[in-house]
């Protein structure tokens, strides 16, 4: 990454994530409880674009030493009110300024695919080296992050207020060319990755949020991509596991699938440094 460029969040943004209010609540809940459920027996743990601290303030009972770990100044401030005791340090992922063969765990929870998509192209495979250099022999990489839905199409039926607001989205969206179909009353032919982004992006609209939710895909990584290249990197992936069912996205704006089978938008794998 380049140095000179700004924390992707600045204040306003900052703000904006922390005032999303409940929609989340279900799947924030799901995946910290997931996280938490994995780390066991752990001394030293760091969480790695820790936003506001919501994890490392779950796992204070849990863990001895916690440290967090971001590149916005915004997040850092919220840290330190969330969890005074947490260890804090301001810097990019692909140049952690911590310490070498020192932690059990580290952990990115949707943060890598950021890199990917907003770093340079070297910055995916400099920032997870960085995980492994401070990692101890035999520490333990979790990452959890988007899920490519993959190719394909669905038929899904919406209420005429979110056929409005995919027809937003598709004005709006940047990163490719969103559209749909319509083949019946309410009823939306459309791609699962299309699906995918609009069902977890519309909460931008005219936010401080749009403009960087309309420019990046939540469909990043395929599990042969992501296992090969950690695994290259030396590690040992010992766990797979996929979250978040598109059903409850659906279910959420009152929608209905017609055709097609549901998938899950999330994984969270654990790798051992070998």
């Amino acid at each position: 990454m380049d140095i000179n460029r700004k924390p992707l969040y600045d204040s306003e943004k900052a703000r904006c994530l922390g005032g999303r209010g409940t929609m989340w609540q279900h799947e924030n809940q799901e995946k910290f409880s997931l996280l938490l459920e994995n780390i066991g027996s752990c001394e030293r743990l760091v969480d790695i674009g820790c936003g506001w601290g919501q994890l490392l303030r779950m796992a204070q009972e849990y863990v001895s030493e916690l440290w967090g770990v971001d590149e916005s100044p915004e997040m850092i401030k919220r840290i330190k009110r969330n969890c005074p005791k947490v260890n804090v340090v301001t810097c990019r992922a692909n140049n952690l300024q911590l310490p070498g063969c020192y932690f059990d765990i580290a952990i990115t929870s949707q943060m890598l695919h950021e890199v990917k998509l907003f770093g340079e192209k070297s910055d995916l495979r400099t920032t997870l080296l960085e995980i492994r250099r401070i990692l101890k022999d035999n520490g333990r990489y979790f990452l959890l992050d988007h899920l490519d839905a993959g190719d394909g199409e669905i038929m899904i039926k919406l209420p005429k207020k979110e056929i409005s607001k995919l027809l937003e989205f598709e004005e709006k969206f940047r990163f490719y060319k969103a559209d749909h179909e319509m083949v019946g009353d309410n009823i939306v032919k459309i791609s699962k990755r299309c699906l995918q982004d609009f069902l977890t992006k519309y909460w931008s609209f005219n936010t401080s949020m749009e403009s960087m939710e309309m420019n990046e895909t939540h469909n990043v990584f395929r599990k042969s991509e992501i296992v090969g290249l950690i695994e290259s990197l030396g590690f040992s992936v010992s766990k797979w596991v996929v979250l978040s069912n598109i059903q409850t996205d659906i279910k959420r704006v009152k929608g209905e699938l017609l055709e097609g089978s549901f998938w899950f938008r999330k994984f969270l794998f654990i790798a051992k440094k070998l």
